[in-house]
């Protein structure tokens, strides 16, 4: 490594950016051309000792091509780490290693890149360099700050350089905390040293302070007037001009003029290359020996040609006419053999409608889907429409290009698009376009519901077009909440469907239904069952049919069929992991690890949800999706405190999300660990809670979220029998209009507690006992409900009936694997063995308010006792009954 120059005057800088890496997140460097970035880069790059140092300096050139960035940080490190086949396959895709078989999954891609920068951190520190992030590809940048939201707990700091002229706007590419430091000029006497040290020709100490005066502490500034001078004789009069001018532009020119052409020849295909290198010129080049003799050109250890300063590289395209720009870029076509990059290139040598041109840019847009890469396909087919010549495939390119962006997450852009083909299109395109700004609409959807009408008159007779219009207006009506219209819709989209002959449209179609099927009745739902299941059979996987196969698996485990629902979302979560899928696999097993809870599968159900757990905060931004997943393993075989720290966070953050259908399963988990810490009333609050807010976003299904039972059961313990009886009778109704007899047990042990409560404990112990079968779909529910039955048998004081009970429920809870559900039947167990001494008058008389929620002195108050009498008799009641507090005490 060559050595670096001494900085002067960036002491405390150098010191600055130090300190911020060493705390563990990331150093943004910010300032003018010229301000000197680079070289303390170089100077901090050069003082990290043992890390591994991934760097990147990207050119102008490189922000057209998407991942160059990725190919210089990862391309050498790639085989240090075992990544998850569909991540390595999406990796290698991306940065060219590898042909792909099928689009890849932007999302992969980024979390290919996560892994694999946990992967190098879990064996050594790492540095990643990003300098002059101002000509970063968008796509590697996208890929990079994902990365660096999720990147703050490992080994991982970022060192980014920006050029600017106001605020940065790269500190997302590091992890927080992010130290920003703004460079400004150096001071005087570093000015100074700078000139006396870097010049060949010392200047006299006169025109040194005019230099200084001049560059205003600019050290690029100052050295190009200082070699300007030297070369003028090293001073000027004291009335005499500086023989430069000031201004950047003129000053770089003044050190480029004498060049011979073949050198600016050179310098222009450097300009114009993704990755220049000396690979692109035969050795000996005499216009690149001249370049790299004047210091304009620089080459690194690998080959790799950068200017001197980016500046120059400014100067040489503001100096370049129209013919020898489009020279350079047809040259550069000659020599580069990336599709993508070679067909940019003949694009913009050529700038007239081209067909063939035209052709080879689509074709490159396809080939960076495939790469997962739609932002730059939205280019090259933005780029492919102004080079077509006829009109009707040039609004076809540009509807293209909208896609694309639409796929890439930039709205506006594709926004602009569609507005661009309404302007030059007529009939169907136009018509796809202004759908697709419905679309791109989304909760705004009502503002935008007028382009339907626009759509209508465009659309002609094409079935495959009106159909999707059709779509939407049943979409809009649903969201207005005119559920009949919708259906109305529906059913005129899938005759359009079948007339268009287009699969993706009738499973989009019957999809749309989904929420209004298990209202309707089992029989509404079986039909859509079936039409679902044969319309997606044999089809390749796509959102619909992912969405449309968990849809199928999630009903055949509500109707209690859980092996053949366990098979076929592990099936699918196979499928959708090879194919690099990522979001319906998040979906996916979201799913499967509800299957396996029901399954009684706990430790399968643990690995699946703190998968779905890592991949959801990885990808998004709400953290309480995770955390949730996260509590979710604890609840299996976990930790009952760490599953409580995890939900009132998750609860927290579902809040300011305002996310309804989540923050209802935190409150139901959440009311899960009441009831194992014998907490009623907390419990009923929470599960009604939870009721409610599912009710809220449409969902009714009692078998959704084994919620009903748990509400009745605690409300009963919690003395609110009115409450209780009320739930029950609204679970019974719904469990028999959505057909869901699955449910049933877990209804009959609550309407027992209900009885019991009501003060027949022996007669509801009898009939709970009679209704338990041998064997259940959900396995720990029939572990729950042995468990209530060993409750009540001891409410009913016959001890060796509860003990075979809670005995029984805990074999079935110890075969699944549930240790949150073990460790409470084995508390329950030890009770039964404590002293059976009968209770006295005044003991039953405590225990009677106590049950009324009275307090302490409330009773002391009624019973003409002191607080402190209270106190001692209720800590022999605890002792009689085997129970820790109040809560456990109605139990």
């Amino acid at each position: 490594m060559a050595a670096v120059p001494p900085v002067l005057g960036r002491a405390s800088v150098i010191a600055r950016c130090r300190g911020g890496l060493a705390d563990g997140g990331g150093v943004l460097l910010h300032g003018p051309a010229g301000i000197g970035k680079s070289l303390l880069v170089e100077v901090l790059v050069a003082g990290a000792g043992a890390e591994l140092v991934l760097r990147t300096s990207p050119a102008a050139a490189d922000r057209e091509l998407p991942h160059v960035a990725l190919y210089d940080l990862f391309a050498k490190v790639l085989a240090a780490v075992e990544l998850p086949a569909h991540l390595r396959a999406a990796l290698d895709t991306a940065l060219l290693r590898a042909a792909p078989r099928h689009p890849v999954d932007p999302l992969a891609l980024r979390l290919a890149v996560v892994d694999l920068l946990r992967g190098l951190a879990e064996r050594q520190a790492v540095l990643l360099v990003i300098d002059d992030a101002q000509w970063l590809d968008p796509a590697s940048a996208e890929v990079l700050a994902f990365a660096a939201r999720r990147l703050t707990d490992h080994q991982v700091r970022v060192l980014v350089a920006e050029r600017t002229e106001g605020a940065p706007t790269t500190a997302d590419l590091a992890p927080a905390p992010v130290v920003e430091v703004e460079l400004t000029g150096i001071d005087a006497g570093s000015v100074a040293e700078l000139l006396r040290t870097r010049l060949v020709r010392p200047l006299s100490s006169a025109t040194v302070s005019r230099v200084v005066a001049a560059s205003g502490g600019n050290p690029f500034y100052a050295l190009e007037l200082g070699r300007a001078l030297a070369r003028h004789g090293g001073s000027v009069g004291a009335d005499e001009p500086l023989p430069v001018p000031g201004r950047l532009r003129e000053l770089v020119g003044d050190r480029l003029a004498p060049l011979p052409d073949g050198a600016w020849d050179v310098l222009r295909l450097v300009t114009v290359a993704v990755r220049p290198g000396l690979d692109l010129l035969p050795l000996g080049d005499p216009g690149l020996d001249a370049a790299m003799a004047a210091g304009v050109l620089v080459a690194d250890e690998d080959g790799a040609l950068r200017f001197s300063h980016a500046l120059v590289a400014e100067v040489v395209a503001a100096e370049a006419t129209a013919a020898q720009w489009t020279a350079a870029h047809a040259r550069m076509a000659a020599l580069v053999t990336d599709p993508i990059e070679r067909a940019r290139h003949r694009a913009l040598a050529t700038p007239r409608p081209d067909g063939p041109i035209a052709a080879e840019l689509v074709e490159a847009a396809r080939l960076a889907t495939a790469r997962g890469a739609p932002a730059t396909a939205a280019d090259l087919l933005r780029l492919a429409a102004h080079r077509t010549p006829a009109p009707a495939q040039r609004a076809e390119r540009l509807l293209g290009a909208a896609r694309a962006a639409a796929e890439a997450g930039l709205t506006a852009a594709a926004a602009e698009l569609c507005r661009a083909v309404a302007r030059i299109a007529t009939g169907p395109t136009r018509a796809w376009a202004r759908l697709l700004l419905f679309d791109l609409a989304g909760r705004d959807m009502v503002a935008f519901s007028g382009l339907l009408d626009e759509v209508a008159a465009d659309g002609g007779d094409d079935p495959a077009l009106r159909c999707a219009l059709v779509l939407r207006r049943a979409e809009l009506a649903a969201h207005i909440g005119r559920t009949a219209e919708a259906l109305a819709h529906l059913d005129h989209a899938d005759a359009l469907a079948a007339r268009a002959d287009d699969p993706t449209l009738v499973i989009r179609s019957l999809i749309m239904r989904i929420p209004f099927a298990a209202a309707s009745g089992p029989d509404t739902e079986t039909d859509l069952f079936r039409r679902l299941a044969r319309h997606t059979a044999g089809l390749p996987l796509s959102e619909p049919v992912v969405f449309a196969r968990v849809y199928l698996a999630v009903i055949t485990l509500r109707r209690g069929e859980t092996v053949q629902a366990v098979e076929m979302l592990e099936r699918l979560r196979h499928e959708t992991e090879a194919a690099g899928r990522i979001r319906d696999l998040i979906a996916v097993l979201y799913s499967l690890t509800s299957a396996y809870e029901r399954a009684g599968r706990c430790a399968d159900a643990r690995r699946a949800a703190l998968w779905g757990a890592r991949l959801r905060v990885d990808v998004d931004q709400h953290p309480g999706i995770g955390l949730t997943l996260r509590a979710l393993a604890e609840l299996n075989t976990g930790s009952l405190d760490e599953a409580s720290t995890l939900l009132a966070q998750a609860a927290e953050a579902d809040e300011q999300a305002r996310d309804g259908e989540w923050a209802a399963y935190a409150s139901g988990l959440r009311a899960r660990v009441a009831v194992l810490r014998g907490e009623h009333r907390a419990a009923a609050r929470l599960f009604g809670s939870c009721l409610a807010t599912l009710r809220e976003v449409g969902y009714t299904d009692p078998a959704m979220f084994l919620v009903d039972a748990d509400l009745v059961e605690s409300l009963a313990w919690a003395g609110q029998s009115d409450q209780a009886e009320a739930a029950l009778r609204d679970a019974k109704s719904r469990v028999d209009a959505q057909g869901r007899p699955v449910v049933t047990l877990g209804l009959t042990r609550a309407a027992a507690v209900i009885a019991a409560t009501a003060g027949d404990p022996r007669g509801a112990a009898d009939t709970l006992r009679a209704a338990l079968p041998p064997t259940h779909p959900y396995p720990m529910e029939l572990a729950r409900a042995w468990y209530t039955l060993g409750t009540l048998e001891r409410r009913a004081r016959r001890k060796a009936a509860a003990r075979e009970a809670l005995s029984e429920s805990l074999r079935r809870y110890a075969t699944a694997g549930c240790t949150p559900w073990v460790d409470r039947v084995e508390s329950d167990l030890s009770k039964l063995d404590t002293q059976d001494t009968p209770m006295t008058d005044l003991e039953n008389q405590i225990v009677t308010h106590l049950r009324q929620g009275h307090s302490n002195r409330q009773i002391a108050t009624a019973l003409h006792l002191s607080v402190k009498a209270v106190e001692a008799n209720l800590t022999r009641i605890y002792r009689k009954l085997g129970i820790r507090n109040r809560a456990e005490l109605s139990t």
